[in-house]
């Protein structure tokens, strides 16, 4: 059974409202961030990409970055894995792009609660 594409995909649904949508492009970036300060590494390499590809676009940010265009398509790819130097690189140009900057505040968490037991499990 041959079936036709109700839709297109949710990536190119968001490019187009970060393309027209310049709060919504910085909610995103937002969002990015935050994903990767909670260590949802994969989240944040989706959000970004969107990012680019819905605003400044790959090849402007290769060359104000000095990263080769491919380098940076795979380091935002499903299985991408940036440096810390060219991840850094990559959201101060966004955030240029974006007319946003980030700032960094620290809050108290709270606190861990602490097993209790020596790690025996108890039997029923």
């Amino acid at each position: 059974m041959n079936r036709k594409l109700l839709g297109r995909p949710i990536g190119e649904i968001t490019q187009a409202r970060v393309r027209r949508d310049p709060d919504f492009a910085r909610a995103l970036l937002q969002e990015a961030v935050q994903a990767l300060l909670s260590d949802d590494l994969v989240v944040a390499r989706s959000l970004i990409r969107d990012v680019i590809k819905g605003s400044i676009g790959y090849a402007t940010l290769s060359r104000r970055t000095g990263t080769p265009e491919k380098s940076l398509v795979r380091m935002f790819g499903a299985s991408g894995n940036p440096t810390a130097t060219n991840l850094f690189a990559v959201l101060t140009h966004l955030q240029q792009h974006s007319g946003i900057q980030f700032q960094v505040e620290a809050v108290h968490a709270p606190a861990r609660r602490k097993r209790s037991g020596t790690g025996a499990r108890a039997s029923l």
